[in-house]
């Protein structure tokens, strides 16, 4: 072989095997490195998990993560998860944290999901109200009402509540997976006792409506607004309010003619004739032949 030939397979040769052990070198570095970062037991959701659903073993598992990215409120033990009911939905293999979850034995269903300090009002709605069905659980919502207020004769409209979170529609606590309409007669509200006093009232007093808006806008702007009055409503629309017409005066009462009060006549003379029978003496009254 040409000795130049060979010469030049040798550095090749050379070359490779530097290249390799470099390489393994780092392969190793890596592996050594990812052996040696502390992980955590996490407890995780097999599958999703609804608002309001109480957890069981068999619908969370535990996985190995890093434990400088551990997640917050995070549980390590399936055991610290069991009977705990959900607050907010939750999909599959994600963390169950404290936060989402409610403390042991705070109850199921909806109860468990009302946080301290609040209550769950239902309010009755129809399609119009209730936002032709599109108010789904988790929506936010202003309610308006609409009412004349008592000794007053125009009817008034105004937003009592703001940025109040739906809790339900009718029986479900989840809106549908598609997002689809349904129409319901009842909503639950999650509010504090006294919006929940308030929004009790209102129902009394006139007609309530639901205002679907987004649930990012979180700006209360209620109080810089004004009252909105039937004379605003027909201003802007271009339509006079017919000025009132005075009520007709009473015609007078006629005077009741006076009533005439005859005095009784004067009652007949009587006449006392004496009669003398032999020799009994009497006297009988006779009364004038006038009186007949």
């Amino acid at each position: 072989m040409d000795k130049r030939l060979l010469t030049v397979v040798m550095a090749a040769i050379l070359v490779a095997l530097v290249i390799t052990a470099i390489f393994y070198q780092i392969t190793i570095g890596q592996k050594s490195a990812q052996g040696s970062v502390p992980t955590k037991t996490l407890v995780v959701a097999r599958t999703e998990l609804p608002l309001g659903s109480v957890l069981t073993a068999d619908d969370v598992t535990v996985i190995e993560v890093p434990a400088q990215g551990y997640a917050q409120g995070g549980f390590e033990n399936i055991e610290d998860v069991v009977d705990r009911s959900v607050t907010q939905a939750i999909l599959a293999n994600e963390a169950i944290t404290a936060g989402r979850v409610t403390e042991k034995g705070a109850g199921f269903g909806l109860e468990a999901v009302i946080p301290e300090g609040y209550r769950a009002v239902a309010i009755a709605i129809n399609q119009v109200s209730g936002v032709s069905g599109f108010i789904l659980p988790g929506s936010h919502v202003d309610v308006l009402l609409s009412a004349t207020p008592m000794g007053g004769s125009e009817r008034l409209t105004t937003t009592v509540l703001e940025n109040v979170t739906v809790l339900s529609t009718g029986h479900k606590q989840q809106p549908s997976a598609t997002g689809q309409p349904e129409n319901v007669p009842v909503v639950n509200m999650l509010l504090t006792p006294e919006d929940a006093e308030l929004l009790t009232l209102a129902t009394q007093e006139g007609r309530i409506q639901l205002v679907l808006r987004n649930p990012k806008d979180e700006e209360l702007s209620a109080a810089k607004r004004d009252v909105k009055t039937s004379d605003e409503l027909f201003q802007k629309i271009g339509v006079k309010k017919p000025a009132p017409q005075r009520a007709a005066a009473p015609s007078p009462r006629p005077r009741p003619e006076p009533v005439v009060v005859l005095e009784p006549p004067p009652p007949p003379p009587i006449y006392q004739i004496e009669m003398i029978r032999g020799n009994k003496r009497s006297v009988e009254e006779i009364e004038s032949a006038e009186a007949n």
